[in-house]
């Protein structure tokens, strides 16, 4: 139980850490090139139909099953040559829409009634369905608080709703000393609707929070602690229908572009800028010990 605030802080931020901080990450399948950290340009169909494949791909494909309870399972899987994970997660709910989910994981008003760890959630440019934020939020102790800048993208498609980003860099939100920059290599929801006005919900996440943050706790974070985070997102989608109405119930500019409150991008500009290397965080920031606890269950000898 003492690890219940630095695990559920962990997935919020949705990791499942890579071993390198400053490599770039390369996902590719069938010839077709993912984002590459730091790339910035609009999403081509090629981007949602990669990340769509790995929401659906066959578990058969090095997938392990690591939790599978109530209808939620997740598995996680090796990449490369990362001693960390990647991790997806699946359940079908029938009484909340993809539609309504699709919202809340855009809405930023709503994610600060929800979410008590965030400090700063900031759209900062959008360009058609891309948009660019800064994100900072609050870590217990001994973790440093974390910040992150992603782009973000999204497409609606028939009864499909995806939505992901990946981290790149913006000149208002250089590296700050008061937080540990984390790095998000792919992350996001493949929403299917279904027949009966459910939700076929699908997720995957590749992301490093950097620091000290020992690969026990990510790994364990990635893939115990997901059920805890989607029983809050599912209540939270339940809740967003009565709040909405109360809060812009017409403010939906991720559905109506023409809505934006924020600048069009300067692609010429954003296309150009990399990922500032990041310096390593200094020995014994964070204590938290490389060697798990006697209570955190392990699988033969690994998570």
């Amino acid at each position: 139980k003492q690890f219940a605030p630095l695990v559920r802080m962990l997935v919020l931020c949705k990791i499942a850490s890579l071993n390198s901080t400053v490599s770039v990450l390369m996902a590719s399948s069938g010839g077709q090139e993912f984002f590459q950290v730091g790339e910035i340009r609009p999403a081509r169909d090629s981007d949602f139909e990669y990340f769509k494949s790995l929401a659906r791909e066959d578990v058969k494909h090095g997938w392990k099953k690591k939790f599978d309870k109530n209808g939620l399972i997740v598995w996680n899987k090796d990449v490369g040559k990362s001693t960390a994970k990647m991790v997806k997660a699946h359940i079908e709910v029938n009484d909340v829409s993809a539609a309504t989910l699709y919202d809340v994981l855009h809405d930023a008003e709503y994610r600060t009634v929800w979410d008590d760890h965030v400090i700063t959630d900031d759209d900062l440019c959008v360009f058609g369905n891309n948009s660019i934020g800064y994100y900072s939020m609050k870590c217990p102790p001994p973790l440093k608080n974390r910040d992150f800048i992603n782009q973000r993208c999204w497409r609606v498609q028939d009864n499909e709703y995806i939505i992901f980003n990946h981290s790149v860099h913006h000149e208002k939100y250089p590296p700050n000393k008061s937080f540990v920059r984390g790095l998000s290599y792919m992350t996001g929801f493949l929403l299917i609707a279904t027949p009966t006005g459910g939700c076929d919900i699908n997720y995957v996440t590749h992301s490093d929070p950097r620091g000290h943050v020992p690969m026990w706790l990510l790994n364990f974070a990635a893939t115990k602690l997901v059920p805890k985070v989607a029983k809050q997102l599912y209540r939270v989608a339940k809740d967003y229908p009565t709040w909405k109405l109360n809060n812009q119930p017409h403010y939906k500019p991720w559905l109506y572009p023409e809505q934006w409150k924020i600048p069009t991008a300067d692609l010429a500009t954003l296309m150009s800028s990399t990922i500032p290397e990041l310096p390593p965080e200094p020995e014994g920031f964070e204590d938290l010990s490389d060697v798990p606890p006697d209570n955190v269950e392990l699988q033969n000898g690994t998570f």
